[in-house]
Parts: structure tokens; sequence; C-alpha cells
């Protein structure tokens, strides 16, 4: 005769409730799975730059294995695309260069001064290795590429829009003012060699968007900064949970 199961067994059989709860669970890890895989990369990227940096090292990091990577990222360039999302989401600005849909021209100036500033350095690494990465992978190449294309297109609606509604001078090339516009953005990516004194310096961060406010035709210069609580926060690079 089949003995029936004791109370410790069938307690631990989950009802339907348990069950339910344990698919949410599931899908909030794998959220925060796809999170730590991106925070690790950041870190190991901005640490040991994009080509010393392995798939494999950054699953080590994430607590994953190799393999489980793979099902978030399809290589290593569309996560070093992922990282710079997540960096710039952690900024106190509306302004996402990489999703051009929330681009605010009355916001630009600002957003490309603030490349001058100490609490940018992350994103300026991250700037350096995107480009870098370009350089030496075609997949990087193709996904830069096509980043660049959407996000100046995007611009030069914004610039044109703006200037249609008097806010920018009407009389400038909307598409060479969103070109030179991330031309000056990748040049103050390279201030920490460049330039690195000047980085914490408000009067050079309020020079710079002047004058990026003059390239773009501001009919009306904006007011400086310089004791704002505007200032961005720097993104944290920490292990992940």
């Amino acid at each position: 005769m089949k003995k029936a199961p004791s109370k410790a067994k069938a307690a631990r059989k989950p009802p339907a409730v348990a069950k339910a709860a344990q698919r949410i669970v599931a899908i909030s890890t794998s959220t925060s799975t796809r999170d730590r895989i991106v925070r690790s990369a950041m870190h190991l990227f901005a640490t040991l730059g994009f080509a010393n940096t392995s798939m494999p090292a950054i699953a080590k990091r994430s607590g994953i294995t190799p393999g489980a990577i793979y099902r978030h990222f399809e290589s290593k360039a569309e996560l070093l695309m992922d990282v710079v999302r997540y960096a710039l989401d952690t900024l106190p600005t509306s302004v996402r260069l990489l999703e051009p849909a929330r681009i605010d021209p009355s916001e630009l100036p600002e957003f490309a001064a603030s490349y001058a500033s100490p609490e940018y350095k992350l994103i300026r690494q991250l700037s350096l290795e995107i480009h870098l990465a370009a350089s030496r992978e075609q997949s990087a190449r193709k996904l830069l590429d096509t980043v660049n294309r959407d996000v100046t297109q995007a611009i030069r609606r914004s610039i044109a829009g703006a200037q249609d509604s008097g806010l920018f001078n009407p009389a400038l090339n909307p598409d060479f003012s969103a070109r030179f516009l991330l031309v000056m953005i990748m040049g103050l990516s390279h201030m920490d060699t460049l330039e690195p004194h000047l980085i914490a310096d408000s009067a050079w961060h309020d020079f710079v968007l002047e004058r990026i406010s003059a390239v773009l035709g501001f009919q009306q210069r904006p007011a400086a900064k310089a004791n704002s609580n505007h200032r961005p926060v720097a993104p944290a690079i920490s292990d992940p949970d």
C-alpha cells in the first residue's frame, strides 16, 4: 500500500499562487541579470578598455555562464551601446542622444557642454571606447554608423523645428549644425588627456556652453548654470548585486 505523503512533503508542493509568484520572480531575475551584465561590462570597459574585456570575463563578473550572456546580447559591440545608454540614463537630463525621439533642442547646448564637467568622465571614457571599437571591429562600426545616422537626422530635424519656431538662427544649415555638434562632443571626450585641468573649471564650462549655443544659432544666450543643482550625477561603477 502506498504511503500518503508527509505533511512536510505536502507543504513543499507549491500551490498555484506560489507557482505564479515563481514566474514573476523568474521574469524579474531575467531583467536583473541583464542589468548585472550591463553594470559589469560598464566597470570592465571603463577600467580595462573595450578591446581588453572579453565576454567570458563579463559573464563571470555577472555571475552567469559565458553562453548565457548571449541570450541577452548578440555581440560585445551591442553590449557597449547598452552600457552607454545605461550610463546616460543615470544622468539628470532629458536629452538622450541615443533616443532621438526624446531630444529637446533647447537642451542641446547644455548637454554638449556637460561633457566638459568632472561628472561626465565615465561617459567620455565610454565614448572613446565606442569609436576605438568601431575602428577595430566591423560589427561595432556598423552599429556606430547606424546610431550616428539616426542621431544626426533626429538632431537635424530638432534644429530645423527650432529654427521654424524662432529659437535658432534660421540662416544656419541644420544638417551641418547637427554634425558639428556631434564632432564637438567627441572632441570634448578627449579632455581627460588634452586639457584635464579645465574639467572642473566652471568658467570653461560656461565658455563651452556659450560657444556651442552660438554654433547652433541660439537667438537668445542661455543663462550660465555655474551654481546650479543642474550639475549631473556620475553613474556609479559598482559590482553588480
